[in-house]
């Protein structure tokens, strides 16, 4: 028994030993050889992924609208490299960061795609000509805008002066979304305008009843700045279907609102009374006026009323034109005033047109008045005055009739037609007369007005 357990002990170190000896000079360093070589191949394969990484750019920034290509994103491209983002999947004309994954090998990279705007706005300038302080929009003064990224377009001065008139530049700033600026020099031109236009042609004019009326005949506009300015006609107080005298203004304003304004008178006279001239008659308008003129220097002052000027005139031509029937020039009323005056002889017609030129030039609103019909006096025509004295309308003639010594002076129409003299007419195509009558103060006869003459207050 013990020597068989002795034999068993020396069996089971005899293995062990064996078993050592295999392990210290098999197993471990076995063991030992692959840690080393695994401890080898991953410092060789991180030194590889090391060498890698510095060929793959992790950020790539680029200008937008710029092709992107897989070449962007190393500083050497691997054979074995690929892109696993689909780089025409990016749209490079919108700016953004984009993330794009590469593959070299078996390994993945993450990088990341800026596309970024460094690129000012572009533009061509467009002269500007405007009127002083009317500042142009900042956008007119520019075409041919370029910027992907859209952009604001300012004056680079908010102060600059666009007052002052003259030829000069301006800066325009043109600023994207991503702060790249431009700068676009813009010449302007200031036109300091404060003249109104000057309005050419507008005369006092007579019209026959029933005529049309053509305001705009011989009328002109100018300006020294505007080519167009634009001419209004407030014709709002012409009754075109009554005899009378009526307002009509003329306004001509440029485009800088600067006006002008011209009121003349436009009478509405029967065809009788040959109110109506043609252009071959201004020369014996100019002559009838001009000799009225010479005359009223000599017989009305400025401290006259009107009332007083208008007798002093009936007066006048009452005892300087001698009545004679058939006498006168019937062509127009201007040839008949000038012969009146020249001859010192009249028709009721010449003596009429003396009174007419006589009132006109010294400012006295005056219509010619016609016998209707004229069968009610012996089938003949006789033309007297409506004169507008004190506020109202009155019958005036200083032709005499019959046995009449004098002239008949600011009269009703009930007093012109008791008179005598066929002073009947077409009572619905003259102004309204008045209805007041004067006579006791006015006094043909001397030619003189009443101090206590009920004069209105205007």
């Amino acid at each position: 028994m013990i020597r068989s357990e002795k034999i068993s002990r020396y069996r089971g170190r005899k293995v062990l030993m064996i078993a050592q000896r295999v392990l210290s000079f098999f197993v471990i360093p076995l063991l030992l050889g692959l840690c080393i070589g695994a401890v080898v191949c991953i410092y060789l394969y991180n030194k590889e992924a090391a060498k890698l990484n510095k060929f793959v750019y992790h950020e790539v920034t680029m200008e937008y609208a710029h092709p992107v290509t897989m070449s962007s994103f190393f500083t050497q491209i691997p054979k074995d490299a690929a892109m696993v983002t689909d780089l025409d999947s990016i749209d490079t004309s919108k700016v953004g960061s984009y993330p794009v994954k590469i593959r070299v090998g078996d390994k993945d990279y993450e990088s990341v795609l800026n596309v970024v705007d460094l690129t000012a706005p572009t533009a061509n300038p467009v002269p500007q000509e405007f009127y002083s302080g009317r500042v142009p929009d900042a956008a007119s003064c520019v075409k041919d805008v370029y910027d992907l990224s859209g952009c604001r377009i300012e004056y680079d001065d908010p102060d600059f002066d666009f007052k002052t008139g003259g030829h000069r530049k301006v800066a325009v700033r043109l600023t994207d979304g991503y702060e790249n600026t431009s700068v676009v020099e813009v010449p302007i031109y200031v036109k300091d305008d404060h003249t109104p236009p000057v309005i050419e042609g507008a005369k006092d004019f007579n019209l026959s009843y029933g005529k049309d009326i053509t305001y705009r005949d011989g009328i002109t506009v100018k300006d020294d700045f505007d080519p167009n300015p634009i001419l209004t006609i407030d014709t709002s107080q012409v009754n075109e279907k009554t005899l009378g005298v009526y307002p009509v203004t003329y306004t001509a304003t440029d485009e800088c609102g600067n006006s002008s304004s011209v009121t003349i008178n436009v009478t509405i006279v029967s065809i009788r009374s040959a109110g109506v001239t043609t252009e071959d008659d201004e020369e014996s308008i100019k002559e009838a006026y001009k000799m009225a003129d010479k005359i009223l220097k000599n017989i009305i002052s400025n401290k006259d009323t009107e009332v007083q000027k208008a007798m002093n005139i009936f007066y006048w031509v009452r005892h300087h034109i001698g009545p004679s029937r058939g006498t006168s020039d019937y062509r127009s009323w201007a040839k008949a005033a000038v012969k009146g005056f020249r001859t010192r002889r009249a028709s009721c017609y010449g003596s009429w047109a003396c009174c007419k030129a006589l009132l006109d030039e010294a400012g006295i609103q005056n219509i010619c008045v016609t016998r209707y019909p004229k069968r009610a006096y012996n089938g003949k025509t006789h033309y007297w005055c409506l004169v507008n004295l004190n506020g109202g309308w009155y019958h005036c003639d200083a032709y005499p009739w019959g046995v009449a010594k004098n002239f008949w002076f600011m009269m009703t129409d009930a007093e012109i037609l008791y008179a005598g003299g066929g002073h009947i007419f077409k009572k619905d195509i003259y102004p309204d007369r008045s209805t007041k009558s004067v006579q006791k103060w006015v006094h043909p006869a001397t030619g003189t007005i009443d101090a206590n003459f009920p004069y209105k207050k205007r």
